[in-house]
């Protein structure tokens, strides 16, 4: 409900505001930088006040312009905090990262694919998926052909579509599953 998003060739660029943070669920493409600034501005921020960014995956129509966030703490596959430590999504399924937001491991797209789960103030729950669902697995369960594991990318698609009320994919406009 926050409200930065751009759709188009590159991948959905969108910001979650939860009162304390301001989470940005990927970057989107090259030469999309002047565009997601743009947005952000009409929002009252800069690009220094997003602390948080989740990467869903590492293609670059969803990552390229993470260097344009150097005050985040950058969430991927494998995360890794400023004093060192580190640890892998492959060891969980789901992981809370504020009251509301869960992060999920959904690999299928890629090996390192992650979507977010948002709980929204109306109850009803947002996934920002990436590229682990599409408007054309929802209409037909036909699997996109870019994918890395296809009994993965169909377990994890039928997972969001599961929990979610809502999709907001990688690619393409909302999807709305329950009203």
């Amino acid at each position: 409900e926050g409200g930065v998003d751009i759709y188009d060739h590159t991948g959905a660029v969108t910001l979650i505001q939860d009162g304390k943070n301001n989470i940005l669920v990927d970057t989107g493409g090259r030469g999309r930088f002047p565009e997601i600034e743009k947005k952000l501005a009409e929002k009252g921020l800069k690009s220094d006040d997003i602390n948080i960014v989740i990467l869903t995956h590492f293609h670059l129509d969803h990552a390229f312009n993470v260097a344009f966030f150097p005050k985040a703490r950058v969430i991927g596959w494998v995360h890794e905090w400023k004093d060192g430590r580190t640890f892998r999504f492959n060891n969980i399924e789901t992981w809370s990262l504020t009251p509301g937001i869960h992060i999920l491991a959904t690999p299928g797209h890629t090996p390192e694919s992650l979507s977010v789960l948002v709980e929204t103030p109306n109850q009803k729950k947002c996934i920002l998926a990436g590229d682990a669902i599409d408007q054309n697995y929802v209409d037909k369960k036909t699997i996109a052909a870019l994918v890395a594991d296809q009994n993965l990318y169909k377990k994890n698609a039928d997972k969001i579509l599961e929990l979610g009320d809502w999709i907001i994919p990688g690619h393409g406009e909302a999807i709305h599953l329950k009203s």
